[in-house]
């Protein structure tokens, strides 16, 4: 798994490509809950890359998505793969998040 990020006026967008499984959940959720603490910006992660989420995964991004809030911001996810899209479908993720 490859984790990148671009610092815009308005929004912190992360770039995440790879599968999003129990090797590589933790250091993804290390990741977005430092520039989740580090910014006070919009953040949007770009998942177009992700070929794969685990359950891991997806407890990383509720992680994330829950410190946002507390922050008083929205994750936004963008450009699911149609897989990826299936599996939030399927665990009732695509209503917690912000799918753009």
């Amino acid at each position: 798994m490859n984790i990148s990020h671009e610092d815009h006026p308005d929004r912190t967008v992360v770039q995440v490509s790879g599968r999003l499984d129990t090797l590589h959940a933790k250091t993804f959720e290390t990741y977005v809950v430092d520039i989740i603490r580090d910014t006070s910006a919009q953040i949007v992660i770009n998942m177009a890359g992700v070929s794969y989420v685990a359950s891991s995964g997806l407890r990383s991004l509720l992680i994330a998505a829950k410190q946002m809030r507390a922050a008083g911001r929205d994750l936004l996810l963008s450009d699911l793969q149609p897989a990826v899209k299936e599996v939030f479908d399927i665990s009732g993720f695509s209503s917690i998040f912000r799918i753009v």
